[in-house]
């Protein structure tokens, strides 16, 4: 069966580029599942007015709770949200629909230049322009936003995420649940430790621990921003 209907589970800012790529590989956003009540920021741009403007490019996907959702067989899956704590949304959909054997999709829009060498698991998102090269290995549900490049032979574990305009040198390994915000720069042969936040326009030259927050040029640790314990 031709799968060409989206799901996407969960709503944040990063829905426009799920569009726009699921639009660019000729896929219909068919559904957005909701799992949690949506909160806007004063800044940021309502589901409501993101489906609008989608209603010039096709049918306007179906919103719906996850309690009201079933999966059908011309769907494909994928996680809206962007931040390292949507593992526990990959859980609790897993659990849900365990009899369904639901998989998720790995969607790299066509603009993007992806090795034939490189290893892409289920749920990753890689978006235009961005380059992953020979030998890379992208964990579960790894976001990879606009012109990110990530060099040969690095490792990028589940549920990280890499913001537009980063640069990641080969033969690297970051964790999992790490964010490398826009615009950062990691030197090749670096390790960095779960859920280590790397700040905007940061240049990473030495290792960095589990949970460390690090910003500037060269980066510095400022604090730790490891997920509570509770």
């Amino acid at each position: 069966m031709n799968k060409n209907k989206l799901v996407i589970f969960g709503s944040s800012n990063i829905l426009s580029d799920l569009f726009d790529c699921a639009l660019a590989q000729g896929l219909v956003v068919s559904k957005i599942v909701l799992h949690l009540p949506e909160t806007v920021g004063e800044r940021d741009i309502s589901l409501a007015e993101r489906i609008r403007e989608w209603a010039a490019y096709g049918p306007a996907p179906e919103v719906l709770e996850l309690a009201d959702f079933q999966p059908a067989d011309d769907e494909l899956y994928l996680l809206g949200p962007t931040t390292p704590t949507r593992n526990v949304l990959e859980q609790e959909i897993l659990q849900r629909y365990a009899e369904h054997g639901l998989e998720f999709h790995t969607l790299i829009h066509p603009r993007a230049c992806v090795s034939p060498l490189a290893t892409l698991a289920a749920g990753v998102f890689v978006g235009a322009n961005s380059v992953i090269g020979p030998g890379a290995v992208l964990g579960r549900h790894v976001f990879v936003n606009r012109g990110v490049t990530i060099g040969h032979d690095t490792h990028i574990g589940a549920f990280s995420r890499v913001q537009p305009g980063s640069n990641v040198g080969g033969l690297s390994r970051i964790g999992h649940s790490v964010t490398i915000a826009i615009g950062a720069t990691l030197i090749e042969r670096l390790q960095v430790g779960d859920h280590a936040f790397i700040g905007a326009g940061a240049v990473v030259i030495s290792d960095t621990q589990a949970g460390a927050l690090m910003v500037g040029n060269p980066a510095r640790f400022k604090k730790s921003v490891l997920p509570s314990a509770d």
